[in-house]
């Protein structure tokens, strides 16, 4: 994921079995991760993204990602859904979920709310493929736009590429393994957690500096 020990999870404890939360401190900033398949537990954290955002002037920018079990083949539909706003992750586990709240469906549609991610050709077809069919308003994909220093274009450049030239973080990378294991299970790994809540992370930290509700 990176190295040194830039970026670590800790659990906390809940006293509820509706969902878990974690932080992941990705280069000192600490981020907290809800995971859930419980449709209150995502209602409420809509609300609370909505209700911190409210006196921001520039509009809403979610690093948004989806994955899925490969061995499933390419067919597979998205299993988790991820969102990240500031330093508040959703990690909604859409498979195991008996429904999608209509308030997460508003907002996953609300034309005000800019959705950007890294390498997500698919993730709007798989998330309409899968058992609630999600619908989602547009969704960039940042390696479109996204420029080094120099200038030269970072459109086929890995994740780990982007996020150094952008941002300027090392080594952050998403590891094939995991993107590859099991997104269905009950119980994520927090290998797991971290590398979806990086993911969304980064996205948003990118799509914010690129100003990507103008793009």
């Amino acid at each position: 994921m990176a190295d040194d020990g830039e970026i670590t999870i800790e659990g906390a404890y809940t006293g509820s079995t509706k969902f878990r939360l974690y932080t992941v401190t990705f280069f000192g900033t600490p981020i907290s991760v809800t995971v859930t398949s419980n449709p209150s537990a995502v209602s409420k954290w809509v609300r609370k993204t909505v209700f911190f955002h409210r006196r921001r002037r520039e509009p809403m920018v979610v690093g948004t990602g989806v994955q899925w079990t490969a061995f499933h083949g390419s067919s597979s539909p998205a299993q988790t859904l991820h969102l990240c706003v500031g330093t508040r992750c959703l990690i909604f586990q859409l498979y195991r979920a008996d429904r999608v709240p209509l308030s997460l469906r508003k907002f996953l549609y609300h034309t005000g709310n800019t959705f950007v991610g890294l390498w997500n050709g698919s993730d709007q077809r798989k998330l309409y493929e899968s058992e609630h069919v999600v619908g989602i308003h547009d969704l960039l994909d940042l390696r479109k736009y996204a420029e080094a220093d120099d200038g030269r274009s970072l459109r086929g450049a890995s994740a780990e590429e982007i996020v150094r030239e952008v941002l300027g973080y090392e080594g952050v990378r998403l590891e094939k393994e995991i993107s590859l294991s099991d997104w269905g299970r009950r119980d994520l790994g927090r290998d797991q957690v971290m590398q979806a809540c990086v993911d969304a992370y980064v996205s948003f930290r990118i799509g914010r500096d690129l100003r990507a509700w103008e793009l």
